[in-house]
């Protein structure tokens, strides 16, 4: 079950704020929970016990670590973080990527005849970075422990951010999970941003999403071809992923908790490091802060900083989805924010570039970003190395054949539509009062674009959110 569709939007959604309403406060927690675990067993119910038993064993090792106190009891404290983390960490990486360690020792000579390949549960990536966050902040004393196992388990498994983000931590929640009271202004804010991101995901995006499969799936694709089918994407994945945290943000708002802004207009970023700081950010500060900076970050010099980010960028790669082409835009990242690195060492910014500066630095960072998009979205070696080849004009550099019989009128307006909401806030970010006057633009389109949304939908398949995949 995903957000867009009718089972969520007239079945599952409105039966639950019933059950949430009607709930004495004390067991709204209880009532979310149960209505979370509902939520993930509709889509398989024989995964359910996996995520509970994640939540209770980071529950009960949390308290565990919490009662090692005293700097003697340091050692103690990292030995038990260790076995805290073990439990989920390797859920994921059985689940996750032991069919690509199969898959790959075959292909060496390895016999692997018989095998069985594992099914990924929907959101365990998510689910594994929030229970390790908790361990890790419960070690370093930034959060307590949380007493009550269901309003942990209500942060772990909350069905906004359940399957898809964002990477919700602990302390962003904890005071509301302990105690929230109706908000009639939070709630019709959290309706607004959940009609606005069902009307991104299935206006644009999902109409984006014929352009995109078309471009790579040619057997031999055009440069045409190839940069139109990545930029395609390159939109498809924003407004899709963006959209969900949209609709994540408002269904946590309905029930009085505030999750934290996951984009910030990355594609409008004049260098890759800002990029990284607007794009994905729960999940960007989590590689700082629970990978970047442990490995040492910036403050043991330039080189053991140069690794740490490689080494961060290519498991934040692999975290995507279990295929070596995800490591290879990892590391593609990575390399980049070494060279952003070394070049702003070597040729400091200027307190106020000027706007050739600016425009230079926005083409080259939105000309990197897609091309990682061109491998992140590459189902093999061999995808990626045809749509390579493909920029490269060996198939000539019109668009093809092929592909324009595939473009409908939808598509160009699709495409023009996320092109002018990409550049759109240019007009208004360094003015407030345009930007409260598009604020209530939004609040008067919000349901008439959910209604065009749901005429849409209804003609149409739902298309799964591209990042239950990760």
């Amino acid at each position: 079950m995903v957000f867009a569709s009718f089972s969520f939007l007239f079945l599952f959604l409105p039966v639950f704020l019933l059950a949430y309403g009607l709930a004495p406060r004390r067991w709204r927690n209880l009532t979310l929970l149960a209505f979370s675990w509902l939520f993930y067993a509709w889509w398989r119910l024989d995964f359910l016990p996996l995520i509970v038993s994640i939540a209770l064993w980071s529950w009960a090792s949390a308290h565990w670590i919490a009662a090692a106190q005293g700097p003697a009891a340091q050692p103690q404290r990292r030995q038990r973080l260790l076995v805290a983390i073990a439990w989920p960490l390797l859920s994921l990486l059985y689940f996750k990527y032991f069919n690509l360690l199969v898959a790959s020792a075959a292909a060496l000579g390895a016999p692997a005849a018989g095998w069985q390949a594992v099914l990924l549960p929907v959101g365990l990536s998510f689910f594994v970075f929030g229970a390790i966050s908790y361990s890790v902040d419960v070690y370093r004393g930034t959060v307590p422990a949380e007493p009550s196992f269901i309003n942990y388990a209500t942060y772990q498994s909350m069905f906004g951010h359940l399957v898809a983000g964002p990477v919700v931590r602990y302390a962003w929640v904890a005071e509301r999970l302990r105690a929230r009271a109706f908000d009639s202004a939070e709630f019709s804010a959290g309706c607004e941003r959940f009609a606005l991101g069902i009307a991104a995901k299935v206006l644009l995006a999902d109409t984006l999403a014929p352009l995109v499969d078309s471009a790579f799936t040619l057997e031999a694709p055009s440069a045409g071809d190839a940069a139109l089918g990545t930029l395609a994407y390159g939109l498809q994945l924003y407004f899709d992923f963006a959209a969900y945290s949209a609709m994540a943000i408002g269904l946590g708002l309905m029930v009085g908790l505030r999750f934290p802004e996951n984009f910030d207009h990355p594609y409008l970023s004049t260098s890759l490091a800002q990029f990284w700081r607007r794009w994905h950010i729960s999940l960007s500060s989590w590689l700082r802060d629970y990978l970047y900076i442990p490995l040492g970050g910036s403050r043991h010099g330039l080189a053991r900083a140069c690794v740490a980010l490689l080494v961060t960028m290519g498991l934040g790669g692999l975290w995507h989805g279990a295929g070596w082409t995800f490591l290879l835009w990892g590391l593609w990242h990575g390399a980049g924010l070494v060279v952003h690195r070394l070049w702003r060492r070597a040729r400091p910014e200027p307190a106020q570039p000027s706007v050739a500066g600016k425009v230079a630095g926005h083409v080259l960072t939105l000309l990197f970003v897609l091309l990682g998009w061109m491998v992140f979205r590459a189902q093999s070696w061999n995808e990626a190395q045809v749509m390579a080849d493909a920029l490269r004009g060996l198939h000539g550099w019109p668009v093809s054949a092929d592909l324009a019989a595939s473009l409908r009128p939808n598509l160009f307006l699709a495409l023009l539509a996320s092109g002018v909401l990409v550049y759109a806030p240019l007009a208004w970010r360094q003015h407030p009062a345009r930007a409260q006057a598009v604020s209530r633009l939004r609040s008067w389109l919000a349901m008439p674009l959910f209604l065009c949304a749901l005429w849409v939908l209804q003609g149409r398949s739902v298309v799964p959110f591209l990042y239950f995949q990760f």
